[in-house]
């Protein structure tokens, strides 16, 4: 389908008929409250849980593809998404300084440039004015984000 304004071809999220349609599936509003509620846990009891919440926000965070249109309800969940994953760093940072050997495995290597990448993208979304959002997925997300 193409964009009726720019006349280029559109993701099903931008269009109007689109993004009514998700506004009004009933799961968006159940998986936002989930992610909403996620996020509200304590870091050191929940970092997978939060991270998992996390991801599903970088993934949303694209424009026009939240299923609630209020910029300033998207910033908030925007911002504490950046920052219990700038937490579950700190966290895992921590546990490394006590077990240095971690530093030398790459799956952790690469947890903590994914997780500053998520930040990045979230961070990213929060600007003003937004500037596109990247090609490629953060590190550990495999093929996911293409």
């Amino acid at each position: 389908m193409q964009n009726q304004k720019s006349g280029k071809v559109a993701a099903p999220w931008d269009t109007e008929d689109g993004r009514q349609w998700l506004e009004d599936l009933n799961p968006w509003g159940q998986a936002m409250r989930l992610i909403h509620g996620t996020l509200q846990l304590e870091t050191k009891k929940h970092p997978q849980e939060i991270r998992a919440a996390a991801a599903m926000v970088v993934m949303f965070c694209r424009e026009n593809l939240w299923p609630i249109r209020d910029e300033h309800q998207i910033d908030r969940i925007l911002e504490t998404a950046a920052k219990q994953l700038t937490a579950i760093k700190q966290l895992y940072e921590i546990k490394a300084r006590s077990k240095p050997e971690m530093m030398t495995n790459r799956n952790y290597r690469n947890l903590l440039v994914s997780i500053d990448q998520e930040v990045r993208i979230l961070e990213a979304r929060m600007s003003d004015p937004k500037p596109p959002m990247p090609n490629e997925a953060p590190v550990s997300w495999g093929d996911i984000w293409v």
